[in-house]
């Protein structure tokens, strides 16, 4: 479970890394990242309303929270992260988005290993 002071809640947090952080894509999934001072960092979730319904975005962000768990300690503590998951990643298998998470990861540098 990822740490209540870990989570990503407000929309101004939100707003924020979008409008200041950089941009990787991989095929199912972006991810904005932002350098930051404060410890701890910060991550957060989005699906869009194209994905799914609700109770699809819900499983969604539920495996991309457990993904994000699994790797969690490989992750550069010294950035704040916003994954947002792109149509199709619903058809995907868990292993598989979490093959995606490390990808975009990797993409920007910001994992160890």
């Amino acid at each position: 479970m990822i740490k209540r002071e870990n989570r990503l809640k407000k929309n101004r947090h939100f707003q924020y890394i979008y409008r200041k952080g950089e941009v990787k894509q991989t095929r199912y999934m972006t991810i904005v990242y932002v350098r930051t001072h404060i410890k701890p960092f910060k991550v957060g979730f989005s699906v869009s309303k194209k994905v799914g319904n609700s109770v699809v975005r819900s499983k969604i962000k539920r495996q991309m929270t457990e993904t994000f768990n699994l790797i969690q300690t490989l992750v550069n503590p010294n950035y704040n992260y916003v994954f947002i998951a792109k149509l199709g990643i619903n058809t995907l298998p868990f292993l598989e988005i979490k093959k995606e998470m490390e990808k975009c990861l990797k993409k920007a540098k910001l994992i160890n290993g």
